[in-house]
């Protein structure tokens, strides 16, 4: 997706796919990118255009075959495999989803979506964002160069280690729309001896 598409996007555009496989990263335009270790699992996560790629692979006694669970939160229009995608889910509204895996990974998401009727608001909710991103977390904002504006879209993520996983509140925000999709995704690996479920 071009930098300028994203000025299109909408928040009831978003889709949530998970893969028990890494994506390979040739189906992306990385902006920004971090890795994270625990003991139990590795983390990769990518900024990629109003989405982003988050990859959790384990490495403690849980090792699996599918050895990893990837969600990507996007556009619903970015082409993506279909190999290895367990489940998909719109974005639309406010909801919360959970999900046991087949190689013994828990999923749980919840999502909603914040639209300010007031600009000054969004506009200081927008600069807490992108000012908290750039001092803790993982942000990227896209400009244009020749194009006149105060807000761009701007995707920001606050990853942290949980108790048997990794949690992530991300940020997507829609400048043109004073919306700003939420979501809170934890990823817990499985220890030894979890059944599988799916």
């Amino acid at each position: 997706m071009d930098v300028a598409d994203l000025l299109l996007t909408k928040p009831s555009d978003m889709t949530m796919s998970l893969y028990l496989r890494p994506i390979h990263p040739e189906f992306f335009r990385i902006f920004a990118w971090r890795s994270y270790k625990a003991p139990e699992y590795e983390a990769e996560l990518w900024i990629t255009g109003l989405s982003h790629v988050l990859t959790v692979s384990c490495t403690g006694n849980g090792r699996t075959r599918e050895g990893c669970v990837a969600e990507i939160i996007g556009p619903g229009g970015i082409d993506l495999p279909q190999r290895g995608l367990v489940e998909s889910l719109d974005l639309a509204g406010n909801n919360e989803s959970r999900f046991e895996l087949r190689n013994g990974f828990r999923y749980s998401i919840s999502f909603e979506t914040e639209t300010f009727s007031d600009a000054d608001l969004f506009a200081a909710v927008y600069d807490d964002l992108r000012n908290q991103g750039a001092r803790d977390g993982l942000a990227c904002e896209y400009r244009i160069e020749g194009v006149d504006r105060t807000l761009w879209p701007l995707a920001m993520t606050m990853p942290s280690h949980a108790r048997g996983g990794f949690l992530l509140h991300a940020f997507h925000v829609f400048p043109d729309h004073r919306s700003i999709l939420k979501t809170q995704t934890l990823i817990e690996v499985p220890p030894k001896g979890r059944a599988k479920q799916r």
